[in-house]
């Protein structure tokens, strides 16, 4: 795996961080506690409905794009996608206008849905073209649109929160904003890229046929998130389903760990696969699983045992202690559901067995939705957060297990076993140091934490990290102290 993709990635990495705990410490600050748990169901929601209706079609856009281009059918490509993005998107503004029109909302209401029906099809734009490069490995044209948009979309957001009080409705509004000005720079390039190619109903059926399963099963995971919190502000109120939506939001960190570094390596899998076979998409796959796991399970567990000092941090007083109690639960369904999603679901995807992949995480979502029912009404947050926590656990084994069937995809139980150890002694030297309750003691707390992991995993030799080391070391030597030559020798 390319270490520049990677590096490549990294400041989109960044952002996507930074505005996602910004949103958590503004939002929960600028809206009521109510007002932000409306704005968590109503984004549980949109999430849902866009991968019902859009999903499909931008995973084609990356699966299909390599072997559009080795029959030199590109130009058919784009015109198909472009096709179905005004078809799919013309359809979604008019069921929303005819719901909003006939159902008698209240004006806030209709607004928070105008807003997210606008934003998720322009996103749905965006999204193909953000696929696209992907699968172009153009990473740096990725990441830098990718970039424009979370930052303009967060900002605009914010914007209108302060200065017209738009409510839970302010964050859609920005995020429809930064899909209009995205879509403005992607539009005329899909437009270019599809000059001259026809479209067609039958390359249309193919993509539907290898997304639409892909899109129903995380859709059904998407749809027991929202039933979840239905469930959540049912059982217990709207102000714990917005602590647990802040505590979503900060668990979300290690999402954006696995999205980045799957969108170095997946396509590297993905091509392996397509020209050498099982066995050469299985060495791709190899390194994949060791730097996932070699950043996301200390991030997990410092996370967890940090949660405090980072929701005092991060979310408002109001939702501030509920927050820091469902946040270790929501950083292990997060470790576990990145595992599923990021590493696990690549045996279905490589085998087109998307259909069976949906059918499998109906069990998951069962055992959360069960959990979160039992144990809402009496713990709040901090049960849905144990529902979360069991159902993705569950998700993650059974695509595991299921998936060696399909494509046996690696699992390095050695690295795995450094990388716990490592783990370890960071989580034994995070609970020792006294002053983490403070904002000052969780950045030394964080410092400290991040420092023993490294020592640990150089002297483990963690993805041979002390390999690199020594031969690096070995090459700087050299260069700044050469060998003698026999002439000059004494």
């Amino acid at each position: 795996m390319s270490t520049a993709r990677i590096l490549s990635l990294a400041p989109l990495q960044i952002a996507q961080a930074l505005i996602g705990f910004g949103a958590i410490a503004a939002f929960t600050r600028l809206m009521s506690a109510e007002d932000f748990g409306r704005y968590a169901l109503a984004l549980s929601i949109s999430m849902a409905a866009h991968t019902l209706a859009f999903t499909w079609a931008e995973s084609a856009a990356f699966r299909f794009f390599a072997a559009a281009r080795a029959e030199k059918r590109l130009a058919d490509h784009f015109a198909t996608l472009l096709a179905l993005a005004v078809t799919l998107g013309l359809g979604v503004i008019a069921i929303t206008a005819g719901a909003l029109a006939f159902a008698g909302l209240r004006d806030d209401i209709a607004a928070l849905s105008a807003f997210a029906a606008g934003a998720a099809v322009l996103r749905f734009i965006t999204r193909l073209g953000r696929e696209s490069d992907r699968a172009a490995l153009a990473f740096g044209r990725y990441a830098v649109l990718e970039t424009v948009y979370i930052v303009a979309g967060f900002a605009v957001g914010v914007a209108l929160l302060v200065m017209f009080d738009f409510g839970p409705a302010a964050p859609f509004a920005g995020l429809l904003a930064a899909g209009a000005l995205v879509a403005l720079i992607d539009l005329p390039r899909l437009m270019r890229d599809a000059h001259g190619g026809q479209t067609s109903l039958a390359r249309s059926i193919s993509y539907a046929s290898y997304g639409a399963p892909l899109a129903l099963a995380l859709a059904v995971d998407l749809g027991v998130q929202a039933i979840a919190r239905l469930v959540l502000a049912g059982e217990a109120g709207t102000a714990p389903l917005g602590a647990y939506a802040a505590a979503f939001g900060l668990a979300r960190a290690l999402d954006i760990v696995f999205m980045g570094v799957s969108a170095a390596f997946a396509p590297l899998v993905f091509a392996a696969y397509e020209e050498k076979g099982a066995g050469a998409a299985r060495d791709a796959a190899r390194g994949g699983f060791v730097l996932l796991a070699a950043i996301t399970i200390p991030a997990s567990i410092g996370l967890a045992l940090l949660a405090q000092p980072v929701a005092t941090l991060m979310v408002g007083e109001a939702l501030r202690a509920e927050t820091a109690a469902a946040l270790p639960w929501l950083a292990l369904a997060g470790l576990m559901s990145g595992f599923g999603l990021y590493y696990w679901s690549e045996a279905f995807q490589l085998s087109r067995r998307t259909g069976q992949r949906a059918l499998l995480m109906l069990a998951p979502g069962a055992v959360q939705l069960a959990l979160t029912a039992w144990l809402a009404g009496a713990h709040g947050a901090v049960g849905a957060a144990v529902g979360a926590a069991a159902g993705a656990t569950v998700g993650a084994v059974v695509l595991a297990l299921a998936g060696q069937r399909l494509l046996p995809l690696p699992f390095p139980a050695g690295q795995l076993a450094r990388i716990c150890a490592a783990a370890a002694l960071m989580a034994i030297a995070v609970i020792a140091f006294p002053g983490a309750h403070t904002t000052l003691g969780l950045f030394q707390s964080a410092a400290l934490g991040a420092s023993i992991y490294g020592i640990a995993a150089l002297a483990l030799n963690v993805m041979r990290a002390r390999d690199f080391a020594a031969a690096a070391l070995r090459a700087a030597q050299s260069r700044f102290h050469p060998i003698s030559s026999p002439a000059n020798a004494d």
